[in-house]
């Protein structure tokens, strides 16, 4: 059964390490194995997800934010064999609950734009923000 649970304290972090071994995500750190990194990133982050399968971990992501204006997302990260079954959408949908104040920007990677422009992200061409909007950057 899938389940999502919100904040650090039931974090597997050897779970959520290997989950980024397989990405750029993290600014790279998975790759290089550089887990303290990893655990400093989201221990600073303003709201965490993640995305259980009983047990096992299958997808986590990150939210950097003053809590009066702006947020970021950040890692959005679902393991391929789970991909297409609305994890990455769900994680997204619980970073946003209590933060639709914000005006929330992300970075894509290439290939996943459309993803996000489905779940009401749009490009922008500039670095100037509209207020209160959902943005790739």
């Amino acid at each position: 059964m899938l389940t999502y649970s919100v904040g650090l304290n039931n974090i597997d972090w050897n779970q959520l390490f290997h989950r980024y071994d397989f990405g750029g995500l993290v600014a790279g750190y998975g790759k290089e194995k550089d887990y303290d990194k990893i655990r400093t990133a989201f221990e600073h982050s303003y709201k965490v997800v993640t995305a259980w399968n009983n047990d096992n971990l299958v997808g986590a992501a990150r939210l950097l934010s003053d809590g009066i204006c702006y947020g970021m997302i950040f890692n959005v990260g679902v393991l391929p064999e789970y991909q297409r079954l609305g994890i990455g959408r769900g994680l997204i949908t619980e970073l946003q609950k209590e933060n639709q104040h914000l005006c929330i920007h992300l970075t894509s990677t290439f290939g996943n734009e459309e993803f996000y422009k489905k779940l009401g992200f749009r490009n922008i061409e500039l670095l100037l923000p509209s207020i209160h909007t959902n943005q790739i950057i």
